[in-house]
């Protein structure tokens, strides 16, 4: 409050003192206690006098009896000459403004001094820097109120936060990590103690952990664990809604989730205010989880997150949740099943595989780790493909390209053709009298069936995709009302790549450069085959135990030609 506010106030409770006693008393009893009153020492409020005169306390009563608002009463009457700066002329006026917009760091003083030097300016009285000050005050041109319109226009502008929810169970997920906050038993250092970081899966409708866990290392590889334990448990969303960490923003985990059919939604930099949903339980665990476990002996990681999943199964997803007004287990689960998208573990395991980018050399090799390995199909050459492998396991990779799986690259050596391969065998191997073929009939039952078994395998991961894909749509369409598109079919049509690409998968083994060419000369000058003559020829030919590349690509020849 400014202090000439201040001072009226004091002022009128100093007056309603003086005068409440007198209002009820009769006029004989109100001289005598007039006369008492000016003759005590008073302490009056911003004013230098010590006594009052009954011609004062007279005025006093007369204004509070006659004013309309007795909260009006007896308040300071404003100068009439307010507001107008009789010692400032219209020159200095304008002078004033001018300077101090341009630079709010300009002392009175300094403008008190500039305004005598421009004959313009010191022309009239000359003002003291008090009035200088009123007067920019006055007009909102003070220090403090310039400075804090500066810091205003350099941030961002504020923006209107409204409440959102998503429509349905399923429809976005929010992840984030706590901590450190806990400390556990270091398991790569018996009997020291390491920080313990918590990673949330929340799913924004129902607020129901779709996966939480404590772990030691914040990294992409963790996060996509945990995500893919929630996707083959709780089925595929729409949305990852993740901040713009190095773990939530790596390539591996976009790709995998866009394989999945599920969109990676990062907030702008600098705005954490939208994953208010995911940091809110937080605090919960830390007040009603993690105080506890520090009052006793560090845990061990697994007994934390047990301790954890206690937690999270037995209270807060029973517990009514304050803006749903439900449990969030009750609101996760009233979402039918048949609308939640599955993907096969076989499938998430080979997705959530860590991944890079590799280009295809012209003879169908891609490096990895130093690494050299031969692509299953010859319309890869020249193109950037996807790898992804497993760590643990080196002899081969699984290739992407297009979000199509096109099978496993196996590892590619120097010295792996057919002749090196057999020297190699025969001095390995014991040698072994083997009856002649004519001695007993090839047995093909089991060998047909692995034909069949080869190929449905190397179709079904990307049919199942797809399908996934579609039902996203589908069940999406449902829920909003809206008309479901029209599925596309991805067949392509049996052509010289499907008829190589298919007789790799039926071998099971990668053709060399010079066998792929052996291919499509086949093709060229005997095709086209169906892809049904080839399935049969081929796995006829298996059943007798077959190796030889020119058996297989004769015998197709001959079946054509009788067909025809």
């Amino acid at each position: 409050m400014h202090r000439t506010s201040r001072e009226r106030l004091n002022k009128k409770a100093f007056k309603m003192a003086v005068i409440l006693n007198l209002l009820d008393l009769s006029p004989w009893e109100r001289v005598r206690a007039i006369a008492e009153l000016t003759e005590r020492e008073w302490n009056i409020p911003y004013s230098r006098k010590k006594s009052l005169s009954r011609a004062t306390i007279y005025r006093w009563l007369k204004e509070y009896r006659q004013a309309r608002d007795p909260a009006e009463a007896l308040l300071s009457k404003p100068r009439s000459d307010r507001g107008v700066f009789r010692k400032l002329t219209e020159p200095q006026k304008n002078a004033l403004i001018r300077w101090r917009s341009a630079n709010p760091y300009r002392t009175t003083e300094q403008l008190r001094e500039e305004l005598m030097v421009h004959a313009v300016t010191s022309e009239g009285p000359v003002p003291s820097p008090a009035t200088i000050a009123r007067f920019l005050r006055s007009v909102g041109l003070d220090r403090k109120t310039l400075l804090a319109a500066r810091r205003l226009s350099q941030k961002s502008p504020v923006k209107v936060r409204l409440a959102f929810e998503a429509p349905y169970p399923q429809r976005i997920w929010l992840a984030d990590t706590k901590g450190p906050h806990l400390w556990v038993q270091d398991p790569r250092n018996p009997g020291e103690l390491v920080l313990a970081k918590l990673i949330l899966f929340v799913d924004d409708y129902s607020r129901f952990f779709c996966a939480c866990r404590y772990v030691l290392e914040e990294t992409e590889e963790q996060v996509m664990l945990l995500f893919r334990q929630a996707v083959a448990r709780y089925g595929v969303p729409d949305i990852l809604y993740v901040d713009r960490g190095a773990p939530y923003a790596g390539h591996s985990l976009k790709k995998a989730a866009a394989l999945i059919g599920c969109r990676v939604l990062h907030p702008q930099a600098g705005d954490p205010s939208p994953r208010g949903k995911v940091e809110r339980p937080m605090r919960e665990f830390k007040e009603k989880l993690e105080s506890e476990l520090r009052l006793r002996k560090p845990p061990t990681l697994e007994e934390a997150n047990e301790y954890l999943a206690a937690f999270v199964t037995q209270e807060y997803h029973r517990r009514v949740h304050s803006s749903t007004g439900q449990t969030p287990e009750e609101r996760f689960f009233a979402f039918p099943p048949e609308y939640r998208r599955f993907v096969s573990e076989k499938a998430l395991a080979m997705i959530f595989l860590p991944c890079v980018t590799s280009r295809v050399t012209k003879t169908g090799l891609i490096r990895l780790n130093k690494k050299q390995y031969l692509v299953p199909d010859a319309r890869l050459y020249g193109k950037k493909v996807e790898v992804r492998y497993d760590p643990l396991e080196q002899a081969k990779v699984h290739v992407w390209c297009d979000d199509q799986f096109f099978g496993e690259a196996h590892l590619y050596a120097g010295d792996s053709d057919y002749l090196k391969r057999q020297e190699l065998l025969k001095k390995m191997l014991p040698e072994i009298t083997v009856p002649p073929a004519e001695s007993a009939p090839p047995y093909s039952y089991l060998e047909r069936r692995l034909a069949a078994y080869r190929l449905e395998k190397e179709l079904s991961l990307n049919d199942e995709l797809a399908a996934v894909k579609a039902q996203r749509e589908a069940v999406k369409a449902a829920l909003m009302g809206k008309e479901a598109p029209a599925t596309q079919e991805t067949g392509k049509a049996f052509g010289p790549d499907r008829f190589v690409h298919l007789l790799s998968v039926l071998l099971k083994r990668p053709f060399a450069p010079h066998e792929r060419l052996l291919v499509h000369t086949c093709w060229r000058h005997y095709g086209p085959f169906s892809e049904e003559l080839v399935r049969t020829t081929v796995g006829r030919l298996l059943g007798e135990g077959q190796s030889d590349l020119s058996a297989y690509l004769d015998a197709l020849r001959l079946a054509a030609h009788f067909q025809s």
